[in-house]
């Protein structure tokens, strides 16, 4: 391995860190004034990236965790009425799960509040750079998650 990839592997792993912590998702949840645990808060802003309705399994599989988990959040949000369950327009039988307009509302409120946080540690980085990281993390994001889809296939 080159001194690059251990790099940005021991990177990677700093800033994971720092953002799963639980101190942090305490202070993202209190910044953006909802109560909500750390899958919930994962599931709704996948939704509000998705920008439509997804199955269970596609939340599962975006989020890399099993379905079961996913519909246990699931059933807990729609219960606070943050997402509900839409007929799926290519199957009749099967259910998709769209955000709320609260739902939504406290999606974005997360979202914004982490992107103040990475603005304020990034306010003295040139706009290249901030491109190029957002270009390149944007194809890091990808490659793994493809690469981890090969290694292990969700069954």
């Amino acid at each position: 391995m080159d001194d690059d990839l251990i790099k940005t592997v021991s990177a990677y792993r700093r800033l994971a860190a720092t953002l799963h912590r639980a101190k942090t998702h305490e202070r993202l949840t209190e910044a953006a004034g909802v109560r909500l645990d750390r899958p919930d808060v994962q599931i709704l802003v996948h939704l509000l990236d998705a920008g439509e309705p997804c199955r269970v399994g596609a939340i599962a599989q975006g989020l890399q965790v099993e379905s079961p988990h996913v519909t246990r959040h699931v059933a807990a949000l729609e219960g606070r009425k943050l997402v509900e369950r839409v007929r799926d327009p290519d199957d009749g039988r099967a259910w998709r799960i769209a955000l709320s307009e609260d739902g939504a509302k406290a999606a974005r409120r997360c979202r914004q509040v982490t992107a103040a946080w990475f603005e304020g540690a990034m306010a003295g980085w040139p706009a290249e750079e901030r491109a190029e990281l957002a270009r390149l993390m944007d194809k890091l994001s990808e490659d793994f998650t493809a690469h981890l889809r090969e290694l292990f296939p969700v069954t």
